[in-house]
């Protein structure tokens, strides 16, 4: 499926996913502690029964069970040394079960590695360990990706990089599991999700898991406010209890779900289906109450700026996000320049950051737009700005702009950045200026003239 046939297909309609997978299997026979993935390619007809109940009960797109098909999660099961057995196989499943009656989507989740500082896993790493699960999906025949059930912004952003490395053609969508409060567990904002996401250039993003559709209305109208690419809707059927058998089950019924689920369409849902507790019942009246109420699609993806001169500038970090005018000039004060200071490099050595902090809340007590950062001329720049970002961003939250003249910094810099920032090229030479534009646009970040003038790519 080609990006501009996915975004016809949401233009048409309200897009209609499939329900829970994993709690449909398990009311099925799966037992608890095997791995999933393998349990499935060895219980074939049960998983092609599901999806083919879920393609007649009216989903267009249904997820093949490659949820935690990835290097990390398969080698807990020592199966490492079948992800590409087991994961093309998981595709083909889906693909005969849908027959043509459904598209299927390669699903991708979180790994369980923790990330630098807290973990020991490096971002790069964590790239590879998707490129190459995403690589043996595409492969394998999948119509589209989404990765889902994220609750990690970062990791989040490296599935998606991987995606777009892979297989840059094939439709993406991403959704976080978010509180009730419009947070991940991680802290990640409902609206910072949005800007980053769609900054990176997937197709789709939104929720899925988290609660019952009822708890998910403002979070969806949060999204709403910032999102320029169709929203999805994958919530739980409602909140999960033990019956008295010792099973886990929803209190939710399908009928209420799916009403339930107009709500969110009417908040701005594109795309919806179910999570948790979910079965090809609660799809099917979900779409009898689509049909019966005559819901058309939102301007989904539309762009709703109002055109370049007033178009809104999105700057973001995981929890904040920071609207400018298109053309607007940001008042940056001074800046956090390593390559202008001593003291700061001295500190940098000696991985403190005390001085930055200090310099950075003294920019926002005097009503700076942004913090900008530079190490330009130094050996170690790219280095250097990453460390700063990820110490005294985090402290200070403002939005950031980078300064460099080097596009391997810029790329290097917009790679790790768990955020939208904006840059600064500080070369004259067209050739590396434009090189650094291209870059910039490829990671979603805005641009920004040495007259502090803020841009779209």
């Amino acid at each position: 499926m080609t990006k501009q046939a996915f975004r016809e297909l949401i233009m048409k309609k309200i897009v209609c996913l499939d329900g829970a997978t994993g709690s449909n299997l398990q009311k099925r026979g799966m037992p608890t502690g095997v791995c999933p993935e393998l349990w499935i390619t060895e219980h074939a007809d049960i998983l092609i029964a599901l999806q083919r109940k879920y393609a007649e009960a009216g989903s267009d797109i249904i997820y093949a069970p490659t949820f935690s098909g990835n290097r990390i999660k398969m080698r807990e099961y020592g199966l490492a040394d079948r992800i590409e057995e087991i994961n093309t196989e998981l595709v083909r499943l889906s693909r005969e079960a849908a027959d043509g009656k459904a598209l299927v989507a390669g699903d991708i989740t979180m790994t369980g590695a923790q990330l630098e500082p807290l973990g020991d896993m490096t971002f790069s790493e964590l790239c590879e360990i998707y490129r190459e699960q995403i690589r043996i999906i595409a492969e394998a025949g999948a119509d589209l990706l989404v990765v889902e059930t994220m609750m990690s912004l970062q990791e989040t952003r490296a599935a998606v990089l991987a995606a777009r490395e892979i297989c840059p053609d094939l439709p993406l969508m991403a959704t976080m599991s978010f509180t009730e409060s419009g947070n991940t567990l991680y802290g990640t904002s409902a609206e910072s999700a949005v800007v980053v996401l769609q900054s990176l250039g997937v197709d789709a993003v939104g929720l899925n898991c988290s609660a019952g559709p009822d708890k998910m209305i403002d979070v969806v109208k949060r999204m709403k406010k910032a999102a320029v690419v169709p929203l999805i809707a994958k919530p739980n059927a409602g909140l999960p209890q033990i019956g008295e058998d010792g099973q886990t089950v929803y209190d939710m019924d399908a009928g209420t779900f799916a009403s339930h689920m107009i709500s969110l369409v009417q908040a701005g849902a594109d795309i919806v289906g179910g999570c948790c507790g979910t079965t090809p019942e609660y799809i099917a009246w979900l779409n009898k109450k689509l049909r019966s109420e005559e819901i058309l699609p939102s301007e989904a993806g539309a762009d709703r700026s109002g055109g370049d001169d007033f178009r809104m500038i999105y700057l973001a970090n995981e929890r904040e996000i920071y609207p400018f005018r298109n053309g607007q000039i940001l008042e940056l004060g001074g800046g956090i320049d390593f390559s202008s200071d001593e003291e700061l490099m001295e500190e940098y050595r000696d991985e403190l950051f005390d001085t930055a902090q200090d310099l950075a809340f003294d920019l926002q007590d005097e009503g700076a737009d942004a913090l900008l950062f530079c190490a330009a001329g130094l050996d170690d720049e790219a280095d250097i700005l990453i460390s700063a970002l990820a110490e005294v961003a985090q402290a200070v939250r403002m939005p950031v702009v980078i300064a460099s003249d080097r596009p391997d910094t810029v790329r290097r810099v917009l790679t790790e950045y768990a955020g939208v920032a904006a840059v600064m090229p500080l070369s004259e030479n067209p050739p590396m200026r434009e090189e650094i534009e291209k870059i910039t646009k490829l990671y979603g970040a805005a641009l920004l003239s040495l007259d502090k003038e803020i841009r779209c790519c």
